[in-house]
């Protein structure tokens, strides 16, 4: 929930679940894959007519996806959002993230930046992994190579403002981050050490949330859409519930996105 697009998710879900007539239960894994396990097996008893789902951190990196296969075997209606893999066979709704991050970064090396670092989760969790790829595309397209000292890989159960700390020791001209928590930390850093921002420094986050519309300078940001995202997934998921008797075949929605220009990027040239 620290994240405003799962908050702003949420929203969409609840707004396209009342109108239907359905109430939702929330629920947190806090990125714990035991905690997953359990509240699955609670909410898979029959409390709940589907299950909409965005998998845990620990469980991307374990790998271990049986608890949600086990959900699929057992035709319990389920959607996975942003955070899905392919190996578990249900409908999906997901943001294009590699033309996210090519987006984001293209938009850096147009207004002259060439040295741009990427603030990024470790790369089991694989939006982050999409969003690099689109980020390395763009260089390759600009001839620019790709620099792994300029990529920091946050691990949140540490201090997130340290470890983005160490690239500000390299010389770089602008920073992609792959959330707004990251970007505006990459703010407050730039403005530690005596950058100007966007002068000396271009910044662009994702999720434009308040953090991003806040901050000072506001910050230039990739626009989710998380709200049409919650009320595909609730819509996805009751067209499940309510025609059961219909042959499955998995549907993958995917939710493009917008760049937001604020404060923090040089103007368009």
């Amino acid at each position: 929930m620290v994240h405003h697009f799962f908050s702003t998710v949420i929203m969409g879900i609840e707004d396209g679940a009342n109108a239907k007539g359905y109430n939702i239960m929330v629920c947190f894994s806090n990125e714990s894959y035991k905690k997953e396990v359990e509240t699955l097996k609670v909410l898979s008893n029959g409390s709940v007519d589907g299950l909409i789902i965005s998998i845990a951190s620990e469980t991307l990196e374990n790998k271990d996806f049986n608890h949600i296969k086990g959900l699929v075997s057992e035709e319990i209606p389920l959607v996975l959002f942003d955070r899905v893999v392919d190996e578990i066979s249900c409908d999906k709704v997901v943001v294009d993230d590699v033309g996210a991050g090519y987006k984001a970064t293209k938009y850096l090396v147009e207004n002259g930046s060439k040295k741009i670092a990427m603030i990024t989760t470790p790369n089991h969790v694989n939006v982050g992994a999409l969003r690099r790829q689109g980020y390395e595309k763009a260089l390759i397209e600009a001839y620019i190579k790709t620099d792994k000292k300029l990529i920091i890989e946050v691990d949140e159960s540490k201090d997130i403002k340290t470890q983005i700390e160490k690239v500000f020791h390299e010389d770089i001209d602008a920073v992609f981050a792959v959330n707004e928590i990251y970007a505006a930390n990459a703010m407050r850093v730039a403005k530690e050490k005596g950058f100007n921002v966007p002068k000396d420094l271009s910044i662009i986050g994702f999720t434009d949330g308040l953090i991003s519309e806040y901050s000072s300078p506001s910050i230039t940001t990739i626009a989710q859409h998380g709200f049409t995202m919650g009320k595909q997934a609730v819509e996805l998921l009751i067209e499940r519930i309510e025609n059961e008797a219909e042959i499955f075949k998995p549907k993958k929605i995917v939710i493009s996105s917008d760049l937001k220009l604020r404060e923090s990027t040089k103007p368009s040239s």
